[in-house]
């Protein structure tokens, strides 16, 4: 009877330490688990902040580059002059010649193009919750990745063409890259010339034939002349010896504005007089603007023809 009460016990103790077992290696397997996802956690925000960090280094330097230029160039790639300026964390900066920049996911690049008024930085390969975590901008134009901000693109890879400008402008919210991020895996950040809340707009489309004269009033560069016929000759007067003054007035006028001495009206006038086709794009003043351009340009036009002829 002893003997069997010896073993019922030995038996229940055994029983105990093996659920006991279990249940320390449930415990540990719980804490393993916890501490890798704690460990990708903590990877994925070191990164998300030192390529933000990066972002917003080599933005800010690019801007300090290229303050006495106006522009950032029509298309240019920009990536090597930024390297070779110091713009780039050195962690950053890979390529067998050390003129390309890398970022920390998935091994992917960075490439920095002039557009106009701004620049782009183009992503490749970024993972979907560095996308999310990057890619918001505010009103202000501000985010993680810098401030003076016009918007961001994400696609999937070879899908961006930045000259069509951002497919999301200021503000973009986390509700608006969550879609995007979950299948683009490149993204594209659109940096304008300004650093405060009134950032230029959108420089893409908007770059025109003299870049060093657009700015948010003109993104298209149109040509107004820095005085208007009105201000320089007045109203064409009634009396006949007047108006002579007044045509060599309105010739000296057009001269002095849109030179080209001898060309035709349309030469110097800047092609047909302007319609809505003329300036692509959405711009919040563009009916005005388009007015403003078709009186700018009749003026121009009429005042052609009171030009001296040319010099023999």
């Amino acid at each position: 009877m002893k003997l069997t009460a010896i073993l019922g016990a030995s038996a229940r103790r055994r029983a105990i330490s093996l659920i006991e077992g279990v249940l320390y290696l449930v415990i540990a397997l719980a804490v393993i688990v916890g501490g890798i996802v704690f460990f990708q956690q903590s990877q994925l925000s070191n990164r998300v902040t030192d390529t933000a960090r990066a972002a917003v280094g080599i933005s800010s330097q690019m801007r300090a580059l290229y303050q006495n230029q106006n522009v950032f160039g029509d298309n240019v790639d920009l990536t090597a002059a930024a390297v070779k300026s110091g713009a780039v964390p050195s962690n950053f900066v890979g390529g067998e010649a050390g003129e390309s920049i890398v970022h920390p996911f998935n091994g992917g690049g960075v490439a920095i193009t002039g557009l106009g008024r701004g620049f782009v930085m183009s992503y490749s390969g970024i993972s979907s919750p560095a996308c999310q975590r990057m890619a918001v901008i505010d009103e202000t134009g501000a985010g993680p990745m810098g401030i003076g901000m016009a918007g961001v693109t994400i696609r999937a890879a070879g899908e961006i063409d930045i000259m069509d400008g951002p497919s999301m402008t200021a503000p973009v919210t986390p509700e608006a890259v969550s879609e995007a991020c979950k299948t683009g895996t490149e993204m594209a950040v659109f940096y304008s010339a300004s650093t405060g809340g009134d950032f230029d707009e959108m420089m893409a489309g908007f770059t025109g034939p003299d870049l060093g004269s657009a700015d948010r009033d003109n993104p298209w560069s149109y040509p107004f002349p820095t005085q208007s016929a009105y201000s320089a000759c007045g109203f064409k007067p009634s009396r006949s010896d007047k108006i002579v003054i007044w045509k060599q007035c309105q010739g000296q006028w057009s001269l002095d504005q849109y030179g080209q001495h001898g060309e035709n009206g349309y030469v110097v006038c800047n092609g047909s007089k302007p319609t809505g086709s003329s300036f692509p794009g959405d711009h919040p003043n563009k009916v005005s603007f388009l007015a403003k351009a078709r009186g700018a340009w009749e003026d121009c036009y009429q005042a052609v023809y009171y030009r001296p002829p040319p010099p023999a």
